[in-house]
């Protein structure tokens, strides 16, 4: 049996008596050993090892919210963790779906709910309802052009402003409304604003999703609104009991002039 040695190629030698051997002392001759006779008997090289991969989740394993921040940066606390899901996770409702309001929206409800003395013109270009639709690019709501009804047109082209109300709504896509109702009750007549999101099942998946997830934002600007109503049909819209529910429930009696 021969028993090989490794010899790296510059491999420290040292001299004895005017002759060079190498440093290991087991080459057969006295020559500078170069370790070609030892390189040319070694395997080839392994490739380098690769760091192990991390062990996979099942898929039937659910994580929470505060459990996933952990496993991202699991050298924080959970406040820490919490606090970056936050930011991360939950932005403000303007930037859910990145849609913005328009000034106009704001001055319209604005113009809507404070009721001041004013004299018989201005009152009939007061707003009696009106639609707010996105913009073309989807980046702002804004005020529907010729979509409204003026407390002026009712008895000379609007016969029943409600029933008109819900002719201006479109039948396959999305839309935010206020309606100034006029109801009476056993005891006296009232008159309030009313939100209402139109999202009807002919309208696209698209629409939905960005009018749904920008409903808040259009909202929070409508201080001080009471009620609120989501349609999705017009059996739902057109059927006034409906809507004399959500203003006071059984104590109503008639809508727009109409009993009930």
């Amino acid at each position: 049996m021969v028993t090989r040695w490794v010899v790296p190629q510059n491999f420290p030698v040292r001299w004895s008596r005017g002759r060079s051997h190498c440093h290991c002392r087991v080459c057969p001759s006295l020559r500078l050993c170069s370790g070609e006779h030892a390189r040319a008997s070694l395997p080839p090289p392994s490739p380098p090892s690769l760091p192990p991969s991390p062990p996979s989740l099942p898929p039937s394993l659910v994580v929470s919210r505060s459990h996933a921040c952990a496993l991202t940066f699991p050298h924080r606390s959970y406040q820490e963790n919490s606090h970056i899901y936050r930011q991360t996770r939950e932005p403000s409702e303007n930037m859910a779906s990145g849609v913005t309001v328009n000034d106009d929206v704001i001055k319209v409800f604005n113009d809507m709910k404070v009721r001041k003395s004013s004299t018989s013109d201005e009152v009939k270009k007061r707003k009696k309802a009106v639609l707010f639709c996105l913009s073309q690019d989807k980046k702002k709501i804004i005020v529907e052009e010729d979509k409204q009804i003026l407390v002026g047109d009712i008895g000379e082209t609007v016969d029943d402003p409600y029933a008109c109300f819900v002719k201006l709504l479109p039948l396959n896509d999305c839309r935010y409304g206020l309606y100034d109702a006029t109801y009476e009750t056993k005891e006296s007549k009232k008159e309030d604003l009313v939100f209402i999101f139109w999202a009807p099942e002919g309208a696209p998946l698209k629409s939905k999703m960005i009018y749904a997830s920008s409903k808040d934002a259009i909202k929070k600007k409508f201080t001080g609104i009471k009620h609120e109503w989501q349609v999705n049909g017009l059996d739902d819209i057109q059927d006034r009991s409906t809507l004399a529910e959500k203003l006071g429930g059984n104590v109503v009696v008639s809508l727009e002039g109409r009993p009930l």
